[in-house]
């Protein structure tokens, strides 16, 4: 507000005026307050020495259509990453305003798990037994590969808990070999 004095004669006035802008001067908003938000959805383990990475997102929010990149230059249409080398990936979301979303992803790298010669021995010395997955039949059989790898996530997840097999939680180096090669998708080789 701005005041203004003015003399006229020996009566003194002041008076204000006011200066509001309009509507078209007034600030947008930013497109970017609702920009798109980025979830990792997965991530698999590299094999060492070799590109078998993989990285799967998802972006919530954001102005359609959503782009997605592991290096903030070459951008896609899916947030699905395969074929990758162990290390750090920035994966970033970018809308149509150009808004973004980035999150550090890391690609750990394992030595590569035999299911014949480390995970079977596992299960036949520890699991495959009669009192357990082997006779029982009110739990799954681990006989075949087909029968672990149907259940590897499970395996997983009760041998990183200590709780299978019943007998006593399995030596820390297992139970490191089961979750590499579940994390390695559980590959028959």
């Amino acid at each position: 507000m701005k005041k203004y004095l003015l003399k006229i004669g020996w009566i003194l006035l002041v008076f204000s005026v006011f200066i509001s802008c309009s509507d078209s001067e007034e600030e947008e908003a930013d497109p970017c307050a609702s920009g798109p938000v980025l979830s990792v959805d997965n991530v698999r383990v590299s094999i060492e020495g070799q590109s078998t990475g993989e990285i799967s997102v998802s972006a919530t929010s954001g102005q359609a259509p959503l782009m997605y990149s592991i290096d903030g230059i070459n951008f896609q249409n899916d947030g699905s990453f395969t074929n990758l080398e162990a290390d750090d990936y920035n994966v970033t979301v970018k809308d149509a305003n150009n808004c973004t979303d980035t999150q550090m992803v890391t690609v750990a790298e394992v030595q590569e798990v035999s299911y014949a010669d480390q995970i079977r021995p596992i299960i036949d010395t520890n699991c495959q037994l009669s009192n357990c997955h082997g006779d029982n039949i009110s739990i799954p059989s681990f006989e075949t590969y087909q029968d672990v790898q149907a259940n590897a996530s499970g395996i997983k997840f009760r041998t990183s808990g200590g709780t299978m097999p019943p007998s006593g939680p399995l030596p820390e180096a297992e139970v490191k070999l089961i979750a590499d090669w579940v994390d390695q998708g559980a590959p028959n080789n």
